[in-house]
């Protein structure tokens, strides 16, 4: 079998640039319950509020998720200041790009530097950083999204 597309690469370069492109696309923001637990926290609120002021949909895969209809941004994604949780954000944009979908292959990681600006940029992270990553979102057993 052949290596990953990110430890072939001896490691990928990314630095945010806080552009908001990840924050704006379609698709659920996952928060398993250590997540959700920092969220609420940092927000000073309890987690059942959190749940029930976000309005978090419990997924196939038993995770819970902010899931906003159709092509609205994340709640917490701000134009003027970005992420307004971004110390309390979850595992998931925590890890951004580093996420089995987009590392594996380098056509799925050179597709998606055309959304993210901070990708092949700044800050070089080596293989096992990446591989911390990727068991991340193992432990928590968020679900893979679909290859780029």
């Amino acid at each position: 079998m052949s290596r990953p597309f990110y430890e072939s690469a001896g490691g990928l370069r990314f630095s945010c640039t806080r552009c908001g492109n990840c924050c704006t696309r379609p698709g659920p923001v996952y928060f398993p319950a250590s997540d959700l637990k920092r969220a609420a926290g940092y927000l000073k609120i309890t987690e059942d509020d959190f749940r029930r002021r976000y309005r978090l949909v419990p997924q196939e895969d038993g995770v819970e998720a902010l899931d906003p209809p159709g092509d609205e941004a994340c709640v917490f994604y701000d134009d003027a200041r970005g992420c307004t949780i971004y110390e309390g954000r979850p595992t998931q944009c925590r890890t951004w790009p580093f996420w089995a979908e987009t590392v594996q292959r380098r056509r799925s990681w050179d597709k998606a530097t055309r959304d993210c600006p901070g990708m092949n940029q700044g800050r070089h992270h080596t293989p096992r950083e990446i591989s911390r990553a990727l068991v991340a979102w193992e432990t928590l057993e968020l679900p893979e999204g679909d290859p780029w």
